[in-house]
């Protein structure tokens, strides 16, 4: 009768079966063990009183409700963020404000009058000052309910309908609503950016220009601006 058992050497089993071999070679090669540090994160557990706490911001010394949304200033989160031993990039950064900026235009054929450009107002606006010393004409039927900063509604005077305004060489007709105690002579809004398809560039050293089209002639002209309260007004 013949043994059951088949004796083989080392040799012999790696030569016939492949897995064997493949698992033996991996077993005896030699591996390379990296050196570098490797990252860790200590994570800690926060309960939820202790997660409250840290949340309850401030607004202007008030308490911030539950849930608000908090936009960070981005260039104190990146100087937060600085490596250490690092020094921040500079930034160019805005100034907190800058200087309106007016033209001189002549009114009625009459003063040269400065007037703030404001593209934010609705209107062209004229002080009751400016009215009455240049003797023009208002309708005192159409009045407008100007609300102020402080939210105060006081109602303008009236309209005064096509008043010339001469800049350089372009005559514009405009409509100027009278305003009382107002703290500017003339306000251009966007009836004069609409009707002169206005162009405004501005420049790093805070000059100004505003190129305006005349509608009934065409002719186009830049006009620097000034700063505002350097002209004084001629009467």
């Amino acid at each position: 009768m013949k043994s059951q058992f088949v004796t083989l050497t080392p040799e012999e089993l790696l030569s016939i079966a492949p897995d064997v071999r493949n698992k033996y070679r991996d077993a005896v090669t030699p591996e390379r063990v990296s050196t570098e540090p490797v990252a860790s994160a200590h994570i800690v557990e926060i309960g939820a009183d202790e997660v409250a706490a840290v949340n309850q911001l401030s607004c202007s010394g008030a308490t911030l409700e539950p849930g608000a949304t908090i936009v960070p200033d981005p260039y104190e989160t990146y100087l937060k963020h600085i490596p250490h031993g690092e020094h921040p990039a500079e930034f160019t950064v805005a100034r907190d404000s800058n200087a309106i900026r007016s033209i001189i235009a002549l009114i009625d054929n009459k003063e040269q009058i400065e007037c703030i450009v404001d593209p934010g107002s609705q209107i062209v606006a004229m002080s009751e000052e400016v009215c009455l010393g240049l003797n023009l004409l208002f309708d005192p039927t159409i009045q407008l309910n100007m609300q102020s900063a402080n939210g105060e509604v006081d109602r303008s005077l009236g309209l005064i309908r096509n008043v010339p305004f001469r800049i350089g060489e372009i005559v514009l007709y405009l409509q100027a609503h009278v305003i009382r105690n107002a703290a500017y002579d003339i306000l251009l809004g966007r009836p004069f950016d609409v009707l002169t398809q206005s162009v405004v560039k501005n420049f790093a050293d805070e000059n100004q220009t505003i190129t305006i089209l005349c509608p009934n002639t065409g002719e186009t002209v830049t006009i620097p601006t000034i700063l505002s309260g350097v002209a004084n007004r001629i009467f």
